[in-house]
């Protein structure tokens, strides 16, 4: 009878794990972002041009359980200064040659508060994994013209780059990283 109950158990599972909601993410209506204070005075952004990402699970009320990842290629950032790109590329920061992308894979997505989550997870910068935490404000959700459902959301957080050995002009950009995404996801068309 034991057995007969794990079996049942283990089948519920995958029937609930195959039937979660699957996103697609609208990346013309996406970015991922950062700030990085320059010189104590002043903020240089960028943004990556060029990313992946997946969210699978949750609801339009609400995302608690979803799991999220991108991966972002580093040849793609663009902070409105071609010399200053390519220097980000080096070694010395990202070190595009050996690392091409950089990537982040949730662990948990827990709800806060109305309409906040906190998502956690690795970030892979350089070759090296650390846990990260953000903020995930989801914006709103409204009907694609075929009638999907289509939401938004806006996520924050901070990254300490040394961490991940991106620690290249110490004396002029601060350590700490501000990262901002702003995300649009849909249900995907029905073939």
């Amino acid at each position: 009878m034991k057995n007969h109950l794990y079996l049942f158990l283990a089948i519920m599972l995958i029937a609930i794990s195959s039937n979660a909601q699957s996103w697609k993410v609208d990346a013309n209506h996406s970015s991922i972002m950062f700030n990085a204070k320059h010189s104590g005075i002043s903020f240089i952004n960028g943004r990556f041009m060029e990313f992946e990402a997946t969210m699978e699970g949750g609801t339009p009320e609400d995302f608690t359980g979803a799991k999220v990842s991108f991966t972002a290629q580093v040849n793609s950032i663009n902070t409105g200064a071609e010399g200053r790109d390519n220097h980000l590329k080096r070694n010395d920061f990202f070190d595009m040659e050996n690392h091409p992308t950089i990537s982040f894979v949730s662990t948990s997505f827990t709800k806060t508060e109305d309409n906040m989550y906190t998502v956690v997870g690795n970030l892979t910068m350089k070759g090296n994994t650390k846990e990260v935490e953000i903020a995930a404000h989801h914006i709103g959700s409204t009907k694609t013209r075929d009638g999907r459902n289509k939401v938004g959301f806006q996520l924050t957080g901070n990254v300490d780059r040394n961490d991940f050995g991106v620690s290249g002009a110490a004396g002029s950009v601060a350590p700490i990283i501000e990262i901002l995404c702003n995300v649009e996801v849909e249900e995907p068309k029905e073939n």
